[in-house]
């Protein structure tokens, strides 16, 4: 059984049974036909689908085979100006009342100006349909942003009314921003990948049907579930959420909202970073007053910063199986990018609607390629004549984490020459890294000759920041990773896109670093140029190495007590090199510690030189 690490609210690691295999049992196949526009009629056009356009001739439509996602094709629509264009998929077999997942990658350009509405909006919804074709609802699935956006991703959980028999997928389009923002935008929308599968949510585990435990006030929790008790949330005590002394609720108090001061937000949740990626399941517990009611009582819903909506659940009187008894109602959702999340609890308003607590729980964690089977082409395109830079002026990209000064990485790099020039993120901690700067383009990444990866816990990066450096290094680039206590196996590299680049493989879950509290020596490991002139009898020692393995076409420069410490390979056109070795330990009087060693630098700046291709510099 593969172990992921959890951290949530606060940050903590835990190991925590993983999903090993790539396919996710929980989603069926994906039932669209034609989801990414490659068949096409004797006109050009996809099949399986209906486009029109409000007035007509407003909008063109193609399948273009320069710009998409996954295959050799997306549906592009563009709207020069006034008027609007619809899409309908021919009508989907499904079952009444079950669960499905429904996704579709987009890129758009025109729109407006990021956070502002200028008249150009796009949408896709679903119209269940009974056995003989006739409507019973309309959902909204997922909304673009109004403005330009390269390839993204939506995604939500739908499910089907209970005499639902078919579905059919709707794009709205539409330009109004004549009207709006008294200009003209000429705009374009490309789809691909279009998915609807069956959902069969996974029963909730016997662990997490536990009360959690309270913990004091910054202390340490191990629990796989998070309990967030609602009269400790922020806005509690506020006009829709007055804090009441409650003997049956959780911890003792709990949070209502009294009848007549009509809808608002209950609660609202910290932002929570630093989640790894996967299945989760919120489960409110609540209770009402009156359950003869017909109108909505309240809802729950789950949102995110970099993947718009996440969940919502509306919750009616009828919910509840008596007045004035608690019951708890869950909502399942997919964390699958970096960035915050946060959940918030509603009422109308309009009778006596009590929170008590919201649990958080993971039902599976997903590595980098069950992202990929569940969502494919989510980790972006990158253009195929794109290659990484080679050639002066020598530059390099140095994701800087906490120990990046002790490895004196820019000292080695300037090293290398005098036409250098040093691009470096910072890595900001709070509950989780985050890395402001690093590039979004491939271009701005692709436009170095080597890149540093300092002490850098990856689940920070998105899955297409770390598709674009795999895919930069596959291409020609160089990349050497340095460890930490942030960093390779305790950085949740195993299993992201990034460890299929590396000469080496991590340990699962979080392990402690190998530990030599007396110094292990650093030694030759072979004969290599990198290493032919570098003294190792100086006695240089390491005291904190990660347990990596060496793949078998890697070659190990340095060993640290018999155990690996600079590995190199080659990945496609591109090297790669991992130095395992942490800056952390006290060194005895006359041991002298692998970063204050006097062939460190040199060995860094040859290293620099190798993985950017610079061969010249010392013959290999």
């Amino acid at each position: 059984m593969k172990r992921g690490r959890w951290a949530l609210q606060w940050g903590i690691p835990l190991i925590l049974p993983a999903v090993a295999a790539a396919q996710q049992t929980w989603v069926g196949p994906n039932l669209v036909a034609n989801p990414g526009f490659e068949q096409t009629d004797d006109r050009g056009m996809p099949t399986d689908w209906t486009l029109s356009a409000q007035p007509a001739g407003c909008a063109t439509f193609g399948v273009d085979t320069q710009v998409f996602l996954v295959g050799g094709s997306a549906l592009r629509t563009d709207l020069p100006g006034q008027g609007s264009a619809s899409l309908r998929s021919k009508p989907i077999p499904v079952e009444g009342g079950r669960r499905y997942l429904f996704s579709v990658a987009f890129r758009s350009t025109g729109f407006g100006p990021v956070g502002e509405f200028s008249g150009v909006d796009a949408s896709v919804g679903i119209d269940w349909l009974d056995a003989a074709g006739n409507g019973l609802l309309r959902v909204p699935a997922v909304g673009f942003p109004y403005n330009a956006s390269e390839w993204d991703l939506r995604d939500q959980f739908v499910q089907a009314p209970p005499q639902a028999a078919q579905a059919v997928i709707t794009l709205g389009f539409s330009n109004r921003s004549q009207d709006v923002a008294h200009e003209n935008i000429p705009s374009s929308l490309w789809l691909d990948a279009m998915q609807l599968r069956p959902y069969d949510p996974p029963p909730t585990p016997d662990w997490a049907r536990q009360k959690v435990p309270r913990i004091v006030e910054g202390g340490v929790s191990t629990s796989r579930i998070q309990a967030y008790q609602l009269s400790r949330l922020n806005m509690a005590g506020g006009k829709w959420s007055t804090i009441v002394n409650d003997p049956g609720s959780t911890y003792g108090s709990s949070i209502t909202s009294p009848d007549g001061v009509g809808p608002g937000i209950m609660a609202h949740s910290p932002y929570f970073a630093g989640t790894p990626p996967g299945l989760y399941r919120a489960v409110l517990r609540s209770k009402v007053a009156d359950t003869a009611r017909p109108e909505k009582v309240g809802a729950v819903d789950v949102g995110s910063e970099l993947a718009s909506g996440r969940a919502q659940l509306d919750l009616c009187p009828k919910d509840f199986p008596a007045a004035n008894t608690y019951a708890e109602f869950g909502m399942d959702f997919i964390l699958r990018t970096a960035g915050y999340w946060m959940f918030r609890v509603y009422t109308e308003g309009d009778q006596e609607f009590t929170a008590d607590t919201v649990r958080v729980f993971p039902l599976a964690l997903l590595e980098d390629r069950q992202l990929l089977d569940l969502y494919p082409g989510s980790e972006g395109a990158i253009p195929a004549g794109l290659k990484p830079k080679r050639g002066s002026p020598f530059t390099g990209l140095l994701v800087a984490g906490l120990t990046y000064d002790y490895f004196r990485i820019v000292d080695a790099f300037h090293l290398a020459g005098w036409d250098m020039k040093l691009d470096t993120v910072p890595v900001c901690k709070s509950r989780s890294q985050s890395f402001p700067g690093f590039p979004e383009m491939p271009a701005e990444l692709f436009g170095h000759n080597v890149i540093y990866l300092c002490d850098v816990d990856v689940s920070g990066l998105t899955l297409r920041q770390k598709h674009m450096v795999a895919e930069y290094v596959r291409r020609g680039g160089g990349l050497i990773v340095f460890g930490g206590h942030k960093a390779l196996d305790r950085g949740s590299m195993r299993g992201s896109l990034l460890e299929e680049v590396l000469p080496v493989t991590c340990r699962e879950g979080l392990p402690p670093l190998l530990h030599f509290p007396e110094g292990a020596p650093l030694a030759r490991s072979a004969l290599h140029p990198l290493t032919e002139y570098t003294d190792f009898a100086d006695g240089s020692v390491c005291f904190y190495l990660h347990d990596v393995q060496p793949r078998p076409n890697a070659q190990v420069l340095v060993t640290a007590g018999d155990r690996p410490a600079i590995v190199i390979g080659r990945v496609g056109q591109g090297r790669v090199a991992c130095v395992a070795m942490a800056c952390l330990g006290s060194p005895r009087e006359g041991q002298t510690p692998f970063w204050q060693w006097s062939s460190w630098l040199l060995l860094l700046r040859d290293l620099s030189w190798w993985v950017a291709g610079e061969d010249e510099h010392f013959g290999t």
